[in-house]
């Protein structure tokens, strides 16, 4: 890479990391605000509420890095335009494409970062973050050890010899008791998934029936079990769907289709992950315009009062229109990544008019 683009590159970097700083700080401090209200609650202690924050900051992190990325450019690169550097820069003769161009590397390497975030960093953390804050429900969990788990509900005992970071559980025992302490009911499967509301799909399940006359024993392939655990002992157990890596939630959507389950919004919520690439690269080259172009002479609290606004703005048309598409059952793929494809293409019309 030429020293010119190493030169940009840089700007660009530490523009967005003083901006990527300052986003984490305000939104951790939102989260522990939050956080610190369950303190007190079961076990929870305020170092499990600080941990859970610290657990929290890579998908937090995620969500911020297309709003980082514009304002890394209107800071990092704005300081160049306000030395006149970009100026001398553009009367060497180089196309707009080749200023942005050491933009567009350094995003593409973020992106790999990204997708190393999504696949390894962030489900491992939300799964701890959940098992944590399961500490608010006194007696969650009885007892555990690295993988196995054993939680209770009224006379509904529940072992669970393995979890799958993806949401699944291996090898479960479901023990109904009776009044007296003896086991009533004997349910053993060898896998289970986890739906939501209150659903387990036990998969190769066998359900053994202790009467006090005699034992009757029923298996199948597969079958929905209502779970009569709370929401703090389910979050114990899966990671939440939203902090599904992307291959991991396409498995899971493959597996609701073939049970006949709907999948709408996981759908959604698969394409939202995957529009984070296109709205980074997206953001950090409609930050050129504002540099190049009529804005150039504008203060530097201006260009990040426009970019702080652009970001609020994208992001909030990001949640809309998947809120919108769970709501009318709007095509997921097109819904998700509508407000990525327009704000690369407005991008894109506005450099091609600087060119």
């Amino acid at each position: 890479m030429p020293i010119v683009d190493r030169y940009i590159a840089r700007n660009f970097l530490s523009g967005a990391a003083i901006v990527l700083f300052i986003l984490l700080s305000l939104f951790g401090l939102l989260t522990l605000s939050d956080v610190l209200e369950d303190v007190g609650k079961g076990a929870f202690t305020t170092f499990d509420a600080l941990t859970v924050v610290g657990y929290s900051l890579p998908k937090i992190m995620l969500d911020l890095l297309p709003v980082t990325a514009l304002l890394g450019v209107l800071i990092g690169l704005g300081a160049m335009a306000n030395h006149k550097e970009l100026v001398i820069i553009r009367a060497l003769g180089p196309p707009i494409g080749r200023i942005a161009w050491p933009l567009v590397q350094v995003i593409l390497v973020i992106i790999a970062l990204v997708l190393l975030v999504q696949f390894f960093v962030v489900p491992k953390f939300e799964l701890s973050a959940a098992r944590i804050r399961a500490k608010t429900t006194p007696q969650t969990i009885i007892a555990s050890t690295d993988n196995e788990f054993w939680t209770r509900s009224g006379n509904r005992f529940i072992r669970i010899g393995k979890v799958i970071r993806q949401g699944a559980l291996r090898d479960v025992e479901i023990f109904e008791l009776r009044e007296d302490g003896n086991v009533q009911e004997l349910v053993q499967a060898s896998s289970v998934e986890v739906l939501g509301e209150g659903q387990w799909l036990l998969i190769d399940a066998t359900t053994t029936d202790l009467g006090l006359a005699d034992i009757k024993e029923d298996h199948s392939t597969s079958k929905l079990w209502q779970s009569s655990l709370s929401a703090q002992q389910t979050s114990a157990l899966i990671v939440p769907v939203e902090a599904m890596a992307p291959l991991a939630l396409y498995r899971y959507i493959r597996l609701l289709d073939q049970n006949n389950l709907d999948t709408h919004r996981y759908r959604v919520i698969f394409w939202q992950q995957l529009s984070i690439p296109v709205g980074l690269l997206a953001m950090s080259l409609l930050g050129i315009p504002f540099l190049l172009g009529s804005a150039r002479h504008v203060h530097a609290g201006q260009r990040v009062a426009i970019g702080g606004s652009i970001g609020i703005l994208f992001y909030f048309s990001e949640q809309m229109m998947g809120q919108l598409a769970i709501l009318f059952d709007l095509s997921p793929a097109p819904a998700a990544l509508a407000p990525d494809i327009f704000l690369l293409a407005l991008a894109l019309l506005f450099l091609r008019r600087i060119h």
